[in-house]
């Protein structure tokens, strides 16, 4: 039968050498904001949000008063 205790030490041991931030901080790029019209991402998401409901309802309102839909 395998003694839990014993991998867990096994894997302790086996890192106990490795340094893992140098490698962190070598590889990280500086974050940086990202904004297009200077929005935040939910501001967009509302803006986008609202030109899709105008389409809509606009688009719905063309088809009743043409007489395509309802009636």
């Amino acid at each position: 039968m395998v003694n839990f205790d014993d991998l867990r030490r096994s894997t302790e041991e086996d890192y106990d050498d490795y340094d893992f931030e140098d490698e962190e901080s070598a590889s990280m790029a500086p974050v940086t904001q990202q904004r297009f019209l200077g929005m935040t991402a939910l501001e967009r998401m509302f803006i986008s949000m609202f030109f899709f409901m105008n389409v809509a309802v606009l688009g719905i309102a063309l088809l009743l008063a043409t007489g395509r839909i309802g009636g």
